[in-house]
């Protein structure tokens, strides 16, 4: 239902063409149901003359299955292994070139820019399945590349695929970006918030504009954070939480939302400090049955606590406590925010509880 949200947008933008960097499937050998849909959508986009160039990833390279797809006409698919490019003029009147290359295999090793470099045109797209930077800690690094090469190669405008996060970057000729998945998938963070399209805009001159983001997600994952620094007594935990529920359901305007909720800071209520807590279970339950009514059509999925014991952690330093010696050890370790507040509230537990 996403991608049928993708060609209302495009339709209703009233745009000139739809680019589509890959993984257009998750499996697309795998799922002929998502060929089918993906079928039906182009045929909407062609029959109301929007073109559609499209490359594959790594989810779903260029077999000779996928080749063998049929597909409307208008619709163009980059070839893998060398680059394809189609001139496009749009209705400002600007000639527009369009590249891409496609996979042909879905671990894809080499490089793919380079292939760009003889490109020539005032207004330039190019289309690729790349993981920019090569950080693979989230996205494996399929046909890697850097910040540095899109920005000395010709292309006025990278519109990238393969990174679910959506990220939007200025280059001196215009610009690079990953318009993230059409659809979150979990609460994993690279697919929390809203998912959709980016708009871009070519001016009379052949500029290209800034993108602009139009959500198309139809359930939207979020993950939301609930300090109890402030809750006295465990029966106002709720009314804390359902105000943080409240703001993300208004801000995702209708768009039902699925929760991790994890709820942090320091409290001396040790029913909510550990999911082994005598007391978790049913206070989470309580917590459950009233957040139906924040929720609407979305839910909790998942609760967790990284909360510690009401402590003066500068203070505890100063003493001659095995839990102080911990803290100065750890002040020495070279280790992320996130990773040192984890490790913090760990040792703040486990020895506060112990004494």
């Amino acid at each position: 239902r996403a991608f049928d949200r993708l060609v209302d947008v495009a339709v209703e933008e009233n745009v000139d063409f739809v680019v589509l960097a890959g993984d257009v499937y998750d499996n697309a050998e795998g799922d002929p149901g998502a060929r089918r849909r993906l079928l039906l959508g182009l045929r909407r986009l062609t029959e109301r003359k929007i073109k559609v160039f499209m490359v594959h990833g790594n989810h779903d390279p260029l077999t000779r299955d996928i080749k063998n797809m049929a597909l409307p006409e208008g619709v163009t698919v980059f070839p893998a292994g060398k680059l394809g490019s189609v001139m496009v003029t749009m209705s400002n009147g600007v000639e527009v070139t369009v590249a891409g290359v496609s996979y042909a295999k879905k671990e894809e090793t080499e490089n793919l820019v380079p292939l760009f470099a003889g490109l020539t045109g005032n207004t330039i797209v190019g289309v690729l399945h790349t993981n920019v930077g090569g950080d693979s800690s989230v996205h494996k690094n399929y046909a890697p590349s850097t910040v540095a090469e899109l920005q000395s190669s010709p292309v006025h405008y990278w519109a990238l695929g393969h990174i679910h996060k959506r990220s939007v970057n200025p280059i001196g000729s215009g610009w690079w970006a990953y318009p993230g998945n059409l659809q979150g998938r979990s609460v994993k963070s690279s697919e929390c918030g809203p998912k959709g399209v980016l708009i871009v805009d070519v001016e009379d001159d052949g500029r290209v504009l800034q993108p602009r983001f139009v959500d198309c997600s139809m359930v939207r994952f979020e993950r939301v954070s609930v300090s109890v620094d402030s809750v006295e007594e465990i029966s106002l935990l709720n009314d804390v939480v359902n105000e943080a529920l409240a703001r993300v359901v208004a801000d995702a305007s209708g768009v039902p939302v699925l929760v991790r909720l994890e709820l942090t800071g320091s409290t001396d209520l040790a029913e909510i400090r550990s999911i082994d807590a005598p007391n978790w279970k049913s206070t989470i339950e309580s917590l459950l049955d009233e957040a139906v009514e924040v929720m609407g059509d979305g839910s909790i999925v998942k609760v967790r606590t990284s909360c510690r014991a009401k402590i003066d952690l500068v203070a505890e330093r100063e003493r001659k406590t095995v839990l102080a010696a911990a803290l100065r050890k750890l002040d020495e370790l070279d280790l992320d925010t996130e990773s040192r507040s984890a490790v913090v509230d760990v040792l703040v537990n486990a020895m506060t509880e112990a004494s």
